[in-house]
């Protein structure tokens, strides 16, 4: 039987490699961008940070075939002179957002795409040549977006997961989040904006709030950071993203833990706000989960009134009164870049053996996808190895993370 699963495994990684060669994409005549490069996935030619990211990380074991370094590179050459990379550029390498709203404001994961590139390449002078752009990034970040209190403040797009409800839920709009302005839009998002963003509350649900996940993923990010200052030898840069860490774990841990659910949880109007999301879930791979918190915050896992659903990991808590069992976008679907966020943090505390079982589980699931449709998909029901509604087909992109690299480090 392990034979049978390690050929179904390489032959699944044949497949998402064999996708991701079609979908490289082109750089612009004269712009930024340079090509090929790994495409996003679905039918999108511009560039995204996270996505970028996390394809990197799977693709990475295939770096001598799949343009990796370069996709990577383009986002340091996207870069504004402040040191800010937006969360979205077109295909030509134009913004799409406003780079001080926080819809521009992106998961800051790509030093763990390079971390993840140098564990299996060595390379510390490529280390070298990205530090001074990921610092620059991170620090542009910290003073545009890190409120008084210490935690940060994002958008529902910023933070990558769309339309998760994560306001309180009798916020219905209001007039006190950070607006943005339709002709600071890039021309070709403008109807999105109008058909999703205007219409829905997350569209005014910024600074009221304070989100554990990108609170999380900066306080991963300094860790990160301090890391690669450790490889150049730069000992100064090492103390200061430490120190950043640490602090911040503390605000973290001080204001986002919920006892009473045993879960990190995002704020509003100063407030925690009780919804679980799988942005809880960050803490764990940065590092800042008091031993005595961890059984309950994994407790969730094996729960099935919250995340333990049929196909790991849902995005929202299956008792949350906005879960759909179709997934509904961000509102219970499995994602690839989450679901694999949540096995690195397993691994990260010790949990392998349940990072093992979540991750045949998850792994299973995707397999049978693949059987069904004939190709990966954005995101899968949480009740079904079905693709989820909505979901674009042939994403590879992070959908090559469940065949590769979750396959290769967790089975």
């Amino acid at each position: 039987m392990e034979c049978d699963r390690v050929g179904s495994a390489m032959s699944l990684e044949h497949h998402v490699k064999r996708i991701a060669l079609t979908k490289l994409c082109e750089g612009a005549p004269g712009g930024k961008i340079l090509g090929p490069r790994m495409g996003t996935g679905g039918p999108f030619t511009g560039v995204f940070l996270w996505d970028t990211a996390f394809t990197a990380i799977w693709a990475r074991y295939f770096k001598d075939e799949l343009p990796v370094e370069r996709s990577l590179d383009n986002m340091y050459r996207l870069q504004n002179g402040d040191g800010f990379i937006g969360r979205e550029f077109s295909a030509d390498g134009i913004p799409v957002w406003p780079a001080d709203h926080p819809m521009s404001f992106a998961p800051p994961v790509l030093t763990w795409a390079e971390l993840d590139l140098h564990a299996l390449t060595g390379d510390t002078e490529r280390i070298r040549r990205v530090f001074p752009d990921l610092r620059a990034h991170h620090d542009c970040c910290a003073a545009r977006f890190r409120c008084d209190d210490g935690l940060y403040f994002g958008d529902p797009w910023g933070a990558g997961m769309d339309n998760l409800p994560r306001w309180p839920r009798d916020f219905t709009g209001g007039n006190d989040g950070v607006r943005i302005r339709e002709q600071d839009i890039h021309p070709a998002a403008v109807n999105w904006f109008r058909g999703w963003v205007c219409t829905s509350p997350g569209g005014m649900w910024n600074r009221q709030g304070r989100y554990i996940d990108m609170s999380a993923q900066m306080a991963f990010d300094a860790l990160n950071l301090a890391r690669m200052a450790a490889l150049i030898g730069d000992a100064e840069s090492e103390k200061t993203y430490i120190a950043e860490h640490t602090g911040l774990a503390g605000v973290i841990n001080e204001r986002c833990w919920d006892e009473e659910r045993k879960f990190y949880v995002d704020l509003g109007y100063g407030k925690q706000i009780p919804r679980l999301h799988v942005g809880g879930f960050w803490p764990l791979i940065a590092r800042i989960v008091p031993a005595q918190r961890l059984d309950g915050l994994l407790s969730h896992l094996t729960n099935p009134d919250t995340f333990d659903r049929p196909v790991p990991v849902p995005s929202l808590a299956a008792n949350d009164p906005d879960y759909a069992r179709d997934g509904g976008y961000w509102c219970g679907a499995s994602w690839p870049p989450t679901t694999y966020m949540v096995l690195c943090g397993l691994r990260t505390v010790g949990a392998d053996d349940l990072a093992r079982s979540i991750a045949k589980k998850y792994h299973d699931a995707i397999s049978a996808v693949y059987d069904l449709t004939g190709t990966f998909w954005e995101n899968i029901s949480p009740e079904s190895p079905v693709p989820g509604n909505p979901a674009a087909p042939d994403f590879c992109g992070w959908a090559g993370l469940g065949p590769v690299a979750v396959a290769r480090e967790f089975l």
